[in-house]
């Protein structure tokens, strides 16, 4: 790690105040120069500008067609030589940008397992305003939003948390309040609130967990760090909604 950014880091502890999430994953970069691939099939102006800052930190590898200046692989089936490539070690992570997702999704799931689902465990990492971290999911309108599914993203969630040192503080969205459920009594919205009361107790004696109901904003106002949504397609239109009024930042699609 270079000096200056090193004091930067000295610094912030000092003053005790909390490190951005951009601040922790471009350290994490720094310290070892990655190569990374990524699928681009129609490059725009906004995307090669985008490499360009990528390559401060990492080494991209484009997949997909020729973008001048950057190692490229030009193909008519990128996903195939993207796994192909990560799985002989050549580039040390991949992400799917302009590869359909379906294509994608089979190439992903062949490289790991035929019964490995990429989408159980996929967590989006965004930033919110003042720098402040949110791992949020499910957030694909093909999960089966069952309990068991949510478990494995909170694991997922946990895990990230702990990796890249992040506290775990953890926020259950419900579809209905508490003095609903008499209204809701013997449907699935009924069904949910208990599942995600269930889900509540598992973790409360290791975690700081709570079901914030339908109060999306009270989460936020307590300062999660790990929001699972009622269901993929709810998770979905929230943060392509914050996205499109520029409220939040991507960082990355983790599974």
């Amino acid at each position: 790690m270079c000096n200056a950014v090193l004091l930067q880091l000295l610094i912030e502890i000092a003053m005790n105040q909390p490190l951005s999430l951009s601040s922790i994953l471009k350290d994490r970069a720094l310290q070892k120069r990655n190569k990374i691939g990524i699928g681009l099939t129609n490059p725009t102006e906004e995307l090669i500008s985008g490499l360009h800052k990528a390559a401060e930190f990492c080494e991209p590898v484009v997949y997909g067609t020729d973008i001048k200046g950057f190692d490229s692989v030009a193909s008519e089936k990128p996903e195939n030589a993207l796994f192909n490539d990560l799985e002989a070690g050549v580039i040390a992570a991949a992400i799917r940008g302009q590869i359909s997702a379906e294509p994608f999704r089979e190439r992903f799931i062949s490289f790991y397992d035929q019964h490995f689902n990429p989408i159980d465990d996929m967590i989006t990492v965004i930033e919110l305003p003042k720098d402040r971290p949110m791992l949020i999911s499910p957030v694909s309108n093909l999960t089966k939003d069952t309990v068991s599914e949510r478990e494995k993203l909170l694991d997922a969630s946990i895990r990230l948390c702990q990796l890249i040192s992040l506290p775990v503080k953890i926020g259950l969205l419900s579809r209905c309040r508490f003095e609903s459920l008499i209204e809701v009594a013997g449907t699935p919205t009924e069904q949910h609130y208990i599942d995600t009361e269930h889900l509540v107790s598992k973790y409360k004696d290791r975690f700081d967990i709570k079901n914030y109901e339908v109060d999306f904003e009270k989460a936020y106002q307590d300062g999660v760090t790990i929001l699972i949504e009622p269901n993929g397609t709810t998770g979905n239109q929230v943060i392509r909604t914050l996205y499109f009024l520029d409220a939040i930042r991507f960082m990355v699609q983790h599974t």
